[in-house]
């Protein structure tokens, strides 16, 4: 019987206990019932737009990404393709153009003091005589008009623009997105993909302007400004004091 009266004391006691926790737990559980009704989880209507999203969120390509991807990876392949043609093409022809003997560039000079550095004659050189289509006539004619500017130092200025700022600073950017593109375009990000794709096309526009403007500089000369200092002077002052006074190159 002792038996019995101490498991029953038991047994209250573990009621006691169980009540006292339900009773301190219950006022938070009813702070806001109705908040706890409507607190449903949110139904997947579409689990595989839930997952692209996750993806695209997570920093993976979604497919019309990858598409973009391989439609700039492959206009860039082709741009470097030409562009490795022309230079090989750029090669032969001022090769020749020394050959002949009328590269004047290799030792030309904007004020009397200045170095003379092959690299940096080179990339002048193939804008300029590429520009001039390699033909001699066109750049004895070029050679004429910056030897007529150059007789007055105040003039040096002017074709320093012309040989330096543009024609050297346009090779040199088409030659630094060309490695990028040789390099390899799958190293690249999507937006440094479509960054160096507006570049390249951006130089190579600015490019063809300048064989626009230069070409219309010989007929201006031959027309009627040989010899005339003052409207070169003008001429050069109006179309090659930077990238944004060249010609346009369709009109």
């Amino acid at each position: 019987l002792k038996k019995a009266k101490l498991n029953i004391i038991k047994i209250n006691i573990i009621a006691m206990i169980l009540t006292l926790i339900c009773t301190s737990c219950a006022p938070f559980s009813k702070i806001d019932p109705k908040a706890n009704a409507n607190t449903k989880p949110k139904k997947i209507t579409n689990p595989g737009e839930n997952t692209q999203n996750f993806e695209d969120k997570s920093g993976d390509l979604s497919a019309s990404d990858e598409k973009i991807m391989e439609t700039i990876a492959s206009e860039l392949k082709a741009i470097g393709k030409e562009l490795e043609d022309q230079k090989k093409e750029e090669n032969i022809q001022i090769a020749k153009i020394a050959k002949e003997k009328f590269d004047f560039l290799s030792t030309f000079k904007v004020g009397p003091y200045d170095l003379i550095d092959e690299d940096i004659q080179m990339k002048i050189k193939r804008t300029l005589y590429s520009s001039l289509d390699y033909k001699k006539e066109n750049i004895e004619k070029l050679k004429e008009i910056l030897e007529i500017l150059k007789k007055n130092s105040k003039h040096y200025n002017i074709i320093g623009r012309l040989i330096y700022h543009i024609s050297w600073s346009i090779q040199f950017q088409i030659e630094q997105n060309l490695e990028l593109i040789q390099n390899g375009v799958e190293n690249l990000s999507q937006e440094e993909s479509k960054s160096l794709l507006m570049q390249i096309k951006s130089n190579l526009e600015i490019k063809q302007r300048l064989k626009k403007t230069l070409n219309e500089t010989l007929k201006v000369y031959n027309q009627n400004t040989q010899d005339n200092e003052k409207i070169l002077a003008e001429h050069f002052n109006k179309y090659y004091k930077d990238f944004d006074t060249l010609k346009p190159a369709f009109y």
